[in-house]
């Protein structure tokens, strides 16, 4: 579940209404060809160096991305630290079956539609941005409010031209393995004693996700050219810029609406986000302990944030560098 996975990291495809006169209109505001992006943050231990490159979704998806910076960090480098990520411990035929009673979970559990669980004045501006970016899709219409909100969302950023199939971390993951580099992936496996059961519960469970629902509606109505906005400047290497256009969005009312709730803890995802944090940064403080060199990827958001990880290194001892 793709919304899912961006919720718990700190999704980076966020929106900010901006005035001033560095607004233009969406249409003309596009990145076309070879782009460098951002710089790297540094992160010291000594002589060992940990390099990040701060990621962001969505970006223009007539951009073609290429660092020479990234790619001689890269060789230089003897680890790749990848995102956090989540896996769940169950054999193949388990996964089998739990693929065939995962069909239908995104519906709402008592087959509603949208316009019986909305309230009025919800579905009608959700009538207007559907009109406009979804045209006549009637199969969502049957779907709940946080995946209809999420599919609505997809459409309108690639209506203005950009996309989350960045294929940035793609990229470098084929740069490390043609490097050799030892991949390190601070996971977190999920042993849940049930899951068929689990999946069972969402489906017939209703959450709570009108809050979800409304925030990313709002960032459709009013956000859109900041998102472009963000996406040229990562594309032209503008840390700057990105720091004036601020990352708030609808992601805590969307991760409470999927984890603020009895199935979660059945799932054992309580405090999923700390612990996906967590994780991270005990992988980042060995790799600069065991190698020399290390390239790691996390959303600019997330190192931009007030709460940055990388605050956390720093009070542990670190130096960091930024770019400027």
């Amino acid at each position: 579940m793709r919304l899912l996975f961006i919720i718990l990291m700190g999704c980076s495809s966020v929106g900010y209404s901006f005035e001033g006169e560095n607004v233009y209109p969406i249409e003309e505001v596009i990145a076309y060809g070879i782009r460098p992006g951002p710089e790297l943050w540094k992160v010291s231990n000594g002589e060992n160096v940990l390099w990040i490159l701060g990621t962001l979704s969505p970006l223009p998806k007539k951009m073609r991305w290429q660092s020479s910076l990234v790619e001689a960090v890269i060789e230089d480098s003897q680890a790749l630290l990848l995102q956090p990520s989540i896996s769940f411990k169950f054999g193949f035929f388990q996964g089998l079956s739990l693929a065939r009673n995962a069909i239908g979970i995104k519906k709402n559990p008592g087959k509603e539609k949208l316009i019986e669980i909305l309230p009025k004045k919800d579905y009608a501006r959700w009538l207007a941005l559907k009109k406009k970016y979804l045209g006549r899709d009637r199969g969502v219409e049957k779907t709940r409010p946080i995946f209809a909100a999420d599919k609505l969302f997809e459409h309108a950023i690639k209506k203005i031209g950009l996309t989350n199939n960045t294929k940035v971390e793609k990229k470098i993951r084929k740069l490390a393995k043609k490097n050799k580099l030892t991949n390190i992936n601070p996971n977190i496996a999920l042993d849940i004693e049930k899951p068929k059961k689990a999946l069972k519960k969402f489906k017939k469970t209703q959450i709570s996700d009108l809050d979800c629902f409304r925030q990313t509606l709002d960032r459709i109505d009013g956000d859109l050219n900041t998102m472009r906005l963000r996406a040229i400047a990562w594309a032209n290497g503008d840390v700057t810029k990105i720091k004036e256009l601020k990352f708030p969005s609808q992601n805590q009312s969307c991760t409470s609406a999927i984890l603020d709730n009895s199935i979660a803890k059945d799932m054992d995802m309580e405090n999923i986000r700390q612990r996906l944090r967590n994780v991270w940064l005990d992988s980042a403080k060995k790799a600069l302990l065991e190698h020399q060199s290390t390239f790691a990827l996390l959303p600019m958001s997330t190192l931009l944030a007030d709460n940055s990880v990388l605050l956390e290194l720093e009070e542990a001892g670190y130096t960091i560098y930024a770019p400027k």
